[in-house]
C-alpha cells in the first residue's frame, strides 16, 4: 500500500477558504493558492503517468 504525503486538494482549498472567510487573506491571494495547488496536483499526476 502506497501512503501518499500531504493534504488532499480539496481540504487544502476548504482551508483557504476559511481564512479567506476570516480575511486573513485577500481573494486574489486565494485565487494564486487555489490555481499553484491545482497546477501541482496536475504535475503529480502526470510524473505517476510515465
Amino acid at each position: 500500500m502506497v501512503k501518499k504525503k500531504g493534504m488532499p486538494i480539496d481540504i487544502g482549498i476548504k482551508r483557504l477558504s476559511i481564512l479567506r472567510d476570516q480575511g486573513l487573506i485577500s481573494d486574489r491571494i486565494f485565487c494564486d493558492s487555489k490555481e499553484l495547488l491545482l497546477q501541482s496536483e496536475m504535475e503529480i499526476s502526470m510524473k505517476k503517468d510515465t
